[in-house]
This record gives C-alpha cells, sequence and structure tokens, in this order.
C-alpha cells in the first residue's frame, strides 16, 4: 500500500523515490495489479520507465506497465476527437454542449495523454424530452435514467448524454441541487476551449461537480483513486477566491463533511498542501472514506462486496444497491434513507415517459 501511494506522489512531483523499492516478482505484480485496479498505470508509467534504469523491474511486469500507457495515449487522442464531434453534432442540429470529466479532467493534468478515461459524459442543453427524440430519430439509445443515457453515437466509444451532471437520492436536496445546477449552467455551455475545441466545464464548477461525482459514485458502487486524482489537479488550478466560492456552494449543498473527507485523502496519498485544501480535512471521516476507495478500485468493480449474478434482474439489483447503502447509514444518512424513495420514483418516472424500453 505504501509502496502505491509513493509511486503516486512520485508521479506528481511530491516524492523523489519509493523509500523501499519491491524486492521479488510478487511484490511489483501486487503493485502492477494495485496500480491498474485504480486505473493508474499510464499515469505511473514514466516514474517505472525511469526506475527500469535504476533497477531491476522484471521485464514481464515493465512491457505491461508500457504496453497499457501506450494504450492509453491512443484511446486518449481517439476520444478527444470523438469529443469534437459530438459536440459539433449537437451544435449543428441546436444543442449547446459541455463535455465532462474526462477530456475537461485530463486538460488539467501535465500529460494529458497518461489520463486513462472510460466513457465520454456529454452534458446537453435542453429539455429532456426533446433530447431523447432527437437522439432516437438518429441513434440507437439503450438506456434513459433520470440524469443521462446511454448511447451508441460513435463505433468505438461508450457515450452518455446528460440532462443533468448528478443527482441527490434525497427529495429536498435534488431539488437544491438542481436549481443550483440551472443557475451555473449558461456559463458551462459557453465555456469553449478552443484548444479542445469543446466547451468544458469552468473550474469552480469542476469543484463542485467533481465532488458529488465522487460522492455518488462511493454510494453507488465504489470510487477509484484515479478519479481522485483528478480531483487534485482541480484544486491544484484553484486560487484562493475559486476556493473560497467552492466552499460555498459545497456549503449550500450540504456537502462541507464529506469535503473534509475528501481533503483527508487529498493530504494522505497526494501530499496536497493545507493552503490549496478547501477546508479543514475530518480525520474520522476521511480515514474511512479512503479505506472504501482501497476496497473498491476503479469505480467499485474490484470490491468483492458488489458481487451479482450474471443477468441480475431489477429486484436483485434494487436490493444490492440498498444493502450496500446500509453501510453509509451513520455517514451520509440523508442520501442513504433517500436511496429507496428515489428507485421507487425513479422506476415509475420511467415508465410514465416511456423511458423503461429501448428504442430509436
Amino acid at each position: 500500500m505504501n509502496a502505491f501511494f509513493e509511486l503516486i506522489q512520485i508521479a506528481i512531483g511530491k516524492r523523489e523515490s519509493l523509500s523501499r523499492v519491491p524486492q521479488s516478482r510478487e511484490e511489483w505484480d501486487e503493485l502492477l495489479k494495485i496500480t491498474g485496479q485504480h486505473n493508474l498505470l499510464a499515469f505511473t508509467f514514466p516514474v517505472i520507465d525511469r526506475l527500469h534504469d535504476e533497477v531491476n523491474v522484471p521485464l514481464g511486469v515493465y512491457s505491461r506497465w508500457a504496453m497499457m500507457a501506450e494504450k492509453v495515449a491512443a484511446k486518449g487522442s481517439f476520444q478527444k476527437d470523438a469529443c469534437v464531434k459530438l459536440y459539433k453534432g449537437f451544435l449543428d442540429n441546436g444543442f449547446r454542449s459541455c463535455i465532462l470529466k474526462g477530456q475537461a479532467a485530463g486538460a488539467l493534468y501535465p500529460d494529458p495523454s497518461l489520463r486513462q478515461g472510460g466513457d465520454i459524459d456529454i452534458w446537453v442543453e435542453g429539455e429532456r424530452r426533446d433530447v431523447v427524440s432527437f437522439l432516437r430519430s438518429r441513434f440507437e439509445v439503450h438506456k434513459v435514467v433520470y440524469h443521462h443515457c446511454d448511447v451508441k453515437m460513435i463505433k468505438g466509444v461508450s457515450v452518455e448524454v446528460h440532462f443533468t451532471p448528478t443527482w441527490m437520492n434525497a427529495p429536498f436536496s435534488n431539488r437544491r441541487l438542481q436549481r443550483w445546477i440551472a443557475g451555473q449552467a449558461p456559463a458551462q455551455f459557453s465555456n469553449f476551449d478552443p484548444s479542445l475545441g469543446f466547451n468544458v466545464p469552468t473550474l469552480e464548477f469542476d469543484a463542485v461537480y467533481m465532488l458529488l461525482h465522487i460522492y455518488r459514485h462511493v454510494l453507488e458502487e465504489g470510487i477509484g483513486l484515479r478519479q481522485l486524482l483528478d480531483y487534485y489537479y482541480v484544486l491544484q488550478h484553484l486560487d484562493e477566491d475559486g476556493r473560497k466560492a467552492v466552499m460555498g456552494h459545497i456549503n449550500f449543498l450540504h456537502l462541507g463533511r464529506f469535503a473534509a473527507a475528501v481533503m483527508y485523502v487529498m493530504q494522505e496519498v497526494f501530499l496536497l498542501e493545507g493552503e490549496k485544501l478547501l477546508c479543514p480535512p475530518h480525520k474520522g471521516e476521511g480515514a474511512f472514506l479512503l479505506e472504501e476507495i482501497m476496497l473498491s478500485g476503479n469505480f467499485g468493480k474490484f470490491d468483492s462486496r458488489n458481487a451479482h449474478e450474471k443477468g441480475e434482474g431489477l429486484v436483485g439489483h434494487s436490493k444490492r444497491k440498498l444493502t450496500r447503502g446500509l453501510r453509509y447509514l451513520l455517514h451520509y444518512p440523508s442520501e442513504v434513507l433517500g436511496m429507496p424513495v428515489f428507485m421507487c420514483w425513479q422506476y415509475f418516472w420511467r415508465r410514465k415517459n416511456g423511458f423503461l424500453y429501448k428504442g430509436r
């Protein structure tokens, strides 16, 4: 574990070297495994490449690390072009849009090609029904839920079209959040980055949205350190006025306690300087959050507690989510208690609006 954290710290320029270099193939394999589980192989490869000249990194370990870095760079370039195509395609049809996370987050990295991405998330301006109707008239729409739909738009790329960037389970909390998002939306749909070729979130919006994104995934399925690394770079770019403004938004959304937990992780793993933290860290909540992150890996894919049978039905899926949510009842009570309410409401809302079914 320490070697993994130290590897990240070297990659972000906070440490010069590992305090102890792995001594056996088993230790190298374990470091490779945990780094892969958090989608940080490409990001940490420059460190491994340098170590390879100094110590005996097993050839098999080095080759797998290098191969992943090459794949990530190629995929990143392809996805960036896909984002430009999506942005222009929506704009040509009268919809403004904004690329969330992914390529927008990668632009904050010293070397964007090292960030391992996943789906493309694009937030599209307009009424939900209008956006869905437009998409169904041209593409294969797989699933429509409250905040987004899965759409097959570009071969080789998974695209999530968002009607709103995120949500909360508790009804009053979600109402407050959607009101805040609506107020922020005009700035996001006009924040064009000429170096990327599409709109990206403003830095202050990202500092709130990415925190919410982490929060949602902790509750829903799990989160890995790659997403926390994204947040680290957002905080690195915020100035003092920006931090004050962001903390005001976070307090408005009643997320101060969770923000304090994330600040603990920022200090513990990324050695973020005290003056760049949004608020004082909360050790108890932060230690709990870090433990959950390490158990989960990237989006909870390596968390044995998320195991389910193939072809899991709606009832089984709902039961598993609720069981998982109970683990966080004492930490995030309103969201956990709101989970069954939101799940029931969303089912009937999807049914009423014809969103339960796939269709063109």
